[in-house]
């Protein structure tokens, strides 16, 4: 009997830990759950050069589209730092999501997952502000997420 209430006690913690993020500010819509790097507070911590690997779970797509292209963007005090994302992993369709997913129509459901290798910042011991989005062929916004991290030496 403690097993059941040891298991149904977990249950709910295991389901509800996902990384705090915030909408982006170009408004695209937020996945229902989302995890990266198993992070559960804010900011994250992201080790410099260091695989990071995001999941996006039940993203909902507000448009029709073709392609979704994958981008990153890391800002400190409000300049862009640079941050380019592999090439092998812009296509999203190609990497990232499960096959079958494009094209998508309005009002799909998919997952998302990058898996980024990771690269050497120019910048350690401070708090970044991240987004990791897709866009639509015509380049509107599919989805964002925005998070806090800090880059660990």
């Amino acid at each position: 009997m403690y097993k059941v209430l040891l298991i149904a006690a977990l249950v709910p913690a295991l389901v509800l830990a996902q990384t705090p993020v915030r909408q982006c500010p170009n408004g695209a819509g937020l996945p229902a759950t989302v995890d990266i790097n198993g992070c559960t507070g804010s900011p994250c911590p992201i080790q410099n050069n260091a695989p990071i690997v995001a999941h996006g779970w039940d993203i909902v797509s507000p448009v029709d589209t073709a392609t979704l292209t994958a981008y990153i963007s890391v800002r400190l005090l409000g300049l862009e730092v640079p941050f380019p994302i592999p090439e092998e992993l812009v296509d999203a369709c190609e990497a990232g999501t499960p096959p079958g997913t494009c094209p998508v129509s309005a009002g799909d459901v998919f997952d998302y997952t990058l898996d980024h290798p990771g690269m050497e910042l120019p910048v350690a011991g401070v708090t970044v502000q991240v987004e990791v989005g897709l866009t639509a062929a015509d380049g509107s916004a599919v989805t964002c997420v925005a998070f806090d991290a800090q880059i660990l030496a």
